[in-house]
């Protein structure tokens, strides 16, 4: 083998390689298995195939929070108390650094992104995959009978909602202003802006993501049902100050709920007021369904105009959020005379959406620019080995620089992918009611507004107790836990 040869050879391999790496397993794709268990209600099932899926990727730097998260909330379907605490623990260490201090996107990312794509970035966590991981655990310690631990969770899943909305304000100016800049430092004469300003191109976006224009979100990038969640905890430990903080929590989930809810709440924050000014305590329950799955992810590929010399089009990869209808929408329960229905207390399709609506431009953006920037890496690559083959000393130079060209659209083709990552073991709803109790004893018959009958659950003996339901479809088996708030 020549020289020349061999370097073609170690360059082309040399490429293939990086393109194996970017271009491998994606998150759902490690998470099949896992997926079709839990979709299947099998929640045990699922850990037990979850917890070497987390053992081996959740040190990766880049994807480790995301592996946290779905290792926590399906260990806790499982009850798994130990395995999600422990996950839910980590993914708090990797994300606790971006509270009020560190940036959430890096320069040198960017950069690597421009050249493969978005999946390189680190999975820092969304707003709501923070609140929700804080919550989620704050549950794990009261499961285990760990109120003051529980007590801080729920201060740091607040914290999270405060620190959102400047946050996230920044950051969608941020990501825009790196791309643009990591577009200047390659030397592009690539303009995102034609791009954007072709009525083609707008077209094929407007078809794919008008549909997310129907959701609307919560106020302050808020998730009701973490906020609710922190007014039950203080509503049942019922220190001096704890009754006011509850009112507070229902008084502002009310708000955010609106007619779709709010009235039911405002009830918790009524009787959180009366408590404050001295009326007796009764005990009382709250059941919580989370109902179906949060929209995945999908691969959306379009052909976009580059307006480049001797590249007019080249093939895009977008996400696209992909919704899941199959869900059972509430439940009726009785104790006694006392048969109500539920009442939707999240709608977790809507947060998801508005987030990801949110952060859609950049993202168009960052696809633009890496698209553009591979491709233009392409056709010089081609125009010098066609310019090389016509010189009369040139044979050789052509020879390597087709080569290089052919590796480069393979690298090209492996590389265009979106990323695909999401929480995908978040329900689509959480429902809730509220029941009186006898002052010991009591328990709760629990019909799914699909027809399936739960039976009798007995809550704990707290005055304020949760019974909490966990279904991904109708037809499918549920979890059921029970947990209380001990009183201070």
């Amino acid at each position: 083998m020549t020289r020349d040869r061999a370097q073609r050879s170690l360059i082309v391999a040399a490429m293939l390689a990086v393109a194996c790496g970017c271009g491998g397993c994606s998150h759902h794709n490690r998470m099949k298995d896992v997926v079709d268990a839990f979709d299947d209600g099998d929640f045990s099932k699922a850990h037990s195939q979850m917890q070497p899926v987390w053992e081996k990727y959740h040190d990766e730097a880049v994807d480790a929070v995301i592996f946290d998260l779905e290792q926590g909330t399906i260990a806790r379907a499982a009850g798994q108390w130990d395995a999600s605490i422990l996950a839910f623990d980590e993914s708090w260490n990797r994300m606790e650094p971006y509270l009020d201090i560190a940036a959430d996107t890096k320069v040198t990312e960017e950069v690597a992104a421009a050249m493969t794509n978005q999946s390189v970035r680190t999975y820092r966590g969304t707003t709501y995959d923070r609140i929700l991981a804080c919550t989620y655990q704050a549950m794990n310690y009261l499961q285990i009978g760990d109120p003051a631990k529980a007590g801080v969770e729920f201060v740091r899943a607040r914290r999270w909602q405060e620190d959102a909305v400047d946050r996230e304000r920044a950051r969608i100016d941020q990501e825009n202003q790196e791309w643009r800049d990591a577009n200047e430092r390659e030397g592009a004469k690539y303009q995102p802006q034609s791009t954007l300003d072709s009525p083609e191109f707008r077209e094929k976006l407007d078809a794919a993501y008008q549909p997310m224009a129907q959701f609307q979100g919560y106020a302050d990038y808020e998730v009701p049902f973490a906020t609710w969640m922190r007014g039950v905890f203080y509503l049942g430990r019922g220190a001096p100050g704890d009754y006011e903080q509850a009112r507070q929590c229902f008084a502002r989930t009310a708000g955010m709920l609106g007619k779709h809810g709010g009235a039911q709440v405002a009830g918790d924050a009524l009787l959180a007021s009366d408590l404050a000014g001295g009326r007796a305590p009764q005990r009382l329950c709250y059941i919580v369904l989370e109902s179906g799955l949060a929209p995945s992810r999908k691969e959306l590929r379009i052909d976009i105009p580059l307006f480049l010399p001797g590249v007019p089009y080249v093939g895009a990869a977008f996400p696209q959020l992909e919704y899941h209808a199959s869900a059972i929408d509430g439940f009726h329960a009785r104790v006694g005379s006392q048969a109500p229905s539920s009442t939707i207390l999240t709608d977790v399709d809507s947060i998801v959406t508005v987030d990801f609506r949110n952060r859609l431009p950049a993202i168009i953006l960052a696809t633009l620019v890496s698209s553009a920037s591979k491709a233009a890496v392409s056709y010089a690559l081609y125009a010098g080995s066609q310019n090389a083959s016509r010189s009369q000393n040139g044979g050789s130079a052509a020879g390597v620089l087709a080569v290089l060209y052919l590796a480069s659209v393979l690298y090209q083709v492996a590389v265009n992918n979106a990323d695909l990552r999401t929480w995908e073991s978040l329900p689509k709803q959480f429902w809730y009611a509220r029941v009186y109790l006898p002052p010991t004893g009591g328990e709760i018959d629990i019909t799914l507004a699909d027809g399936t009958a739960i039976g009798s659950v007995r809550p704990t003996d707290e005055m304020v107790s949760v019974v909490y339901l966990k279904s991904v479809a109708p037809g499918t088996p549920l979890a059921v836990h029970t947990f209380g708030i001990p009183r201070q």
